[in-house]
């Protein structure tokens, strides 16, 4: 088999529209020649045939609300603000009855890309390569489960929380794990954020609890809970596809080593290393969403160490309990 040396890689990216917007004329023009010129780059190694186009904005909140996205929703688009700060983002859009994604970038944190020189050029090089992989993966996900995306109808609250975790969790692993060698190494962002939410998730989720108990909001008390506990796996998610993007073991990273040592979640970490790798040896060649299910499974099981447990009453209804204990009442 002949090697493909650098230069033979295949452009994947379509002419797109790069679209500027708070900025002065001639400033956005350079800086959307640049990004777009990036972008072809990326796309050889980066599968961006489903790229629908790139908006800039200074105003970032605003464009992802006035983004098109060819189909009807209430769901807003609004900055992440959970696990890292939301600076850019490759919301899913129809276009001619096609799934396909469109990259939203804050233009402050895609400025440097203009200057190799720049202290943040790095960052800003990492940042464009992470949302460009979300596109593959939304491409190659639609092409494994053809229109299913954005189509999901969940049975009841526990389906939708293994769900969203399966999602939130292989998302960003994969993504981390193809965006691995461009731009700058966050092993140490990474690392931080995911020793943060190991030492507060559960005290955290557990401070909602006695609230709970004398309000009876059901819907929030879930809400808060599931959102906890599925931040911290989709933060292990985020570090352990960086890991396996740079060939990393946890030895390699002492201060997580160190943290999950004699941690409940510890053994989570293990789970959910293996059936996020298991799905990456057979990336975009699944034959069923059940694949993705040992996600799922987790996010249940971390929840009922946290003493949150789905139950259903005879008819299938979903419903939850929260069992009283020392650290809850």
């Amino acid at each position: 088999m002949t090697e493909i040396i650098e230069e033979e890689r295949p452009i994947t990216v379509p002419s797109i529209c790069i679209s500027v917007q708070g900025m002065e004329e001639k400033a956005g023009e350079k800086l959307a020649y640049c990004v777009g010129n990036y972008v072809r780059e990326l796309s050889r190694y980066i599968n961006l045939e489903r790229l629908d186009g790139i908006t800039i904005a200074v105003d970032y909140k605003e464009a992802l609300l006035a983004l098109d996205r060819g189909y009807e929703t209430d769901h807003r688009l609004t900055p992440s603000s959970e696990l890292v700060e939301g600076v850019a983002m490759a919301p899913s859009v129809i276009r001619d009855g096609i799934l396909k994604s469109h990259l939203v970038l804050n233009a402050a944190y895609i400025y440097s890309l203009q200057d190799e020189e720049d202290e943040h050029y790095a960052h800003s090089l990492h940042l464009l390569a992470h949302d460009c992989a979300h596109v593959e993966l939304t491409m190659t996900t639609d092409k494994a489960f053809p229109d299913t995306l954005l189509k999901k109808i969940y049975d009841d609250a526990a389906d939708a929380c293994e769900g969203q975790a399966e999602n939130a969790c292989w998302d960003e692993y994969a993504a981390c794990r193809i965006a691995a060698p461009f731009g700058r190494d966050p092993l140490q962002d990474y690392t931080n954020a995911f020793i943060t939410h190991l030492d507060e998730t559960m005290n955290r989720a557990n401070e909602c609890i006695p609230r709970y108990r004398t309000d009876h909001d059901h819907d929030r008390i879930l809400s808060e809970v599931v959102r906890y506990y599925q931040n911290l796996m989709t933060s292990g998610s985020y570090l352990l596809g960086h890991m396996d993007g740079h060939g990393l073991t946890i030895d390699d990273v002492p201060a997580v080593r160190g943290a999950l040592e004699g941690h409940w979640f510890a053994p989570f970490f293990e789970r959910l290393r293996t059936a996020l790798r298991e799905l990456w040896s057979r990336y975009g060649q699944w034959e069923d969403r059940s694949e993705f299910a040992p996600i799922g499974e987790i996010i249940i099981d971390v929840l009922g160490e946290g003493g949150f447990f789905f139950q259903w009453d005879g008819h299938g209804n979903c419903g939850f309990r929260i069992p009283f204990t020392s650290a809850t009442m």
